[in-house]
């Protein structure tokens, strides 16, 4: 566990070194004529990463090594429950785009994982994608994406066209 976090806390002393770096080159002061350079924010969220990485590799690098592993036995089986299907989601979301891969994903993860009556899986998995597609895709107009597909866009979008001309 301490290799871990002393492994992680120079990960983000780094990180936030190579920000900082980046938000000197294009600007962090604040100019009086022009007010904030394009680095003035992450240039300070990079020294707060800096310092806060700092902090935990200290209190990490005085502390013993308790010899506990990073995972605990048995530990594995529930990361790679939600990592696996959301990797796969992720992986859908060009083929099917975002609404079908939420409602697989949803209906599965329900099903399988919460144990939960179909009936439910499919009443959630199909109104939660349904209702973000009504609200951002034709309400706000922010697409999102609709994969190779376009399945919800020849499914519900010509329904909620028919519904919208009637109100």
């Amino acid at each position: 566990m301490r290799k871990a976090n002393l492994g992680l806390a120079i990960f983000f002393f780094l990180l936030g070194l190579l920000c900082l770096i980046d938000s000197v080159k294009i600007g962090w002061r604040w100019e009086p004529v022009s007010g904030p350079g394009a680095g003035f924010l992450p240039f300070y969220l990079s020294v707060g990463c800096i310092i806060s990485a700092a902090l935990i590799f200290w209190r990490q690098y005085k502390k013993e090594d308790t010899g506990k592993p990073l995972i605990p036995p048995g530990g594995l089986s529930p990361i790679l429950w939600v990592l696996i299907p959301s990797t796969a989601m992720v992986a859908l979301v060009p083929i099917l785009g975002l609404h079908i891969s939420a409602l697989i994903y949803i209906v599965f993860y329900m099903k399988v994982v919460g144990k939960i009556e179909i009936y439910k899986c499919a009443l959630i998995g199909i109104l939660f994608p349904v209702s973000l597609f009504i609200i951002f895709d034709r309400v706000f107009l922010i697409p999102l994406p609709s994969g190779a597909l376009s399945i919800m866009e020849r499914t519900v979008g010509p329904v909620w066209d028919i519904i919208e001309k009637l109100f």
